[in-house]
C-alpha cells in the first residue's frame, strides 16, 4: 500500500515538474537564447522537490481535516474495515495520505 501511494506521489511530482519545467525553459529561451543547461537542470530538481514535499503536506492537512469531520472511520475491533466518506472534500488526497501511511489508521503495511 505504502508503494502505490508514493508512486502516485512521484507520478503526479513529476508530471507536474515536466509541465513547470516547459514552461521555465520556453520563458527563459526568449530572454537568453543561450541560457546554460545546468540552470534548467536544477529548476527542475529543485521544482520537482517542492512538490512532493506541498503535495504530502497538503495530503496530511487534507487526512486531518476529513478526520476533523468524522469522514474517515478507521480499522479496529467494531470496524473490520478502512471507510472513508464518498463527500469527504478532497478524498483523493485523504486516500493519498492515507497511502503513504497505513499504520494511522490500523492498516498494516
Amino acid at each position: 500500500m505504502r508503494i502505490r501511494g508514493m508512486a502516485k506521489l512521484i507520478i503526479v511530482a513529476i508530471l507536474a515538474n515536466q509541465l513547470l519545467t516547459l514552461a521555465f525553459v520556453s520563458v527563459v529561451e526568449q530572454i537568453d537564447p543561450d541560457s546554460p543547461v545546468l540552470m534548467r537542470s536544477v529548476f527542475s530538481f529543485v521544482t520537482c522537490v517542492l512538490l512532493s514535499s506541498w503535495l504530502q503536506a497538503d495530503a496530511r492537512r487534507a487526512y486531518l481535516v476529513a478526520r476533523e469531520k468524522g469522514c474517515i472511520t478507521p480499522v479496529d475491533g467494531t470496524h473490520p474495515t478502512l471507510s472513508i466518506a464518498p463527500n469527504c472534500p478532497r478524498r483523493w488526497l485523504v486516500i493519498l495520505h492515507i497511502e503513504m501511511n497505513p499504520a494511522i489508521v490500523g492498516i498494516s503495511a
